[in-house]
């Protein structure tokens, strides 16, 4: 781990934009440990970067990859010298990582922050979660299936807001993948325990659901989400729940205008 400093020169001053901490182990030693120990030693760190101001809001951010592959990174179209933001790593699925590590990972790294991010100059009470693909998944389990906060001490309802961008709602297909090596006769489609569309629920945090445009994105990916962000404000009431297609962007292309939407809405936090 270690701390690095960003400055700029502006008419012969140098200002302190950002200042970045690298690789911090986010399982703290009072965090239960579940699956692949050496796995998680390995993979679960994150990387901060802050502004050079107090009480800033946070955006913890989750690579995609498919739950098998990716690492950590920040995401580009995010204003840094007023918000701070988190790039986590987690377990990939493997020969020695299935679910729900991954998914206990996520909530162990939201509950570290939940935890530190004072530390930092944070204010707790403005922590965002988001992630593209996988990371929308993982951002997604973690708002609406409570059990994965339980565990470290902490609720959904402690989080500002979850952005998920294209994430899958039903059960993830890599995770049907490590079924299907013991069970050949795995559907390719669930809505199980492991799908965010299994936990609508009255206790939802606030969420705006992030995709692409149906015609080009990920197959269902829109209807996916379209469906759960309805589910959620129409039938369990929550008025803070929104729904975003972009237009004419597929799964990979909707995720700069996406953090530009969510740029805007946490510089006004």
């Amino acid at each position: 781990m270690y701390k690095s400093l960003c400055f700029s020169v502006i008419l012969g001053s140098i200002i302190l934009h950002a200042a970045e901490w690298k690789n911090i182990p986010y399982y703290e030693k009072n965090f239960p440990i579940q699956g692949n120990k050496a796995a998680l030693q390995e993979r679960c760190k994150l990387d901060i970067k802050t502004p050079n101001r107090k009480g800033f809001p946070t955006l913890i951010w989750f690579h995609g990859g498919g739950l098998s592959r990716g690492g950590k990174f920040y995401p580009e179209h995010l204003d840094t010298t007023k918000i701070g933001v988190v790039a986590v790593n987690y377990r990939l699925s493997g020969k020695n990582v299935r679910h729900p590590d991954y998914i206990y990972d996520a909530a162990a790294a939201v509950s570290w922050v939940l935890n530190n991010i004072e530390k930092y100059g944070g204010d707790a009470k403005k922590i965002f979660v988001s992630g593209h693909s996988a990371g929308g998944y993982l951002t997604a389990m973690v708002a609406l299936d409570k059990k994965y906060l339980k565990t470290f001490g902490h609720s959904p309802k402690e989080l500002a807001g979850f952005y998920p961008v294209s994430g899958q709602m039903s059960t993830h297909f890599q995770i049907l993948a490590e079924r299907r090596k013991s069970d050949p006769g795995t559907p390719d489609f669930s809505i199980d325990d492991y799908a965010p569309l299994r936990h609508a629920s009255a206790d939802a945090p606030p969420m705006i659901f992030f995709c692409g445009d149906p015609a080009v994105e990920w197959p269902a990916r829109v209807e996916e989400n379209q469906l759960l962000a309805a589910r959620l404000k129409y039938v369990y009431k929550h008025q803070e729940i929104k729904f975003i297609s972009i237009p004419l962007a597929g799964h990979g292309g909707c995720l700069p205008p996406s953090i530009a939407i969510i740029n805007r809405l946490l510089k006004r936090k």
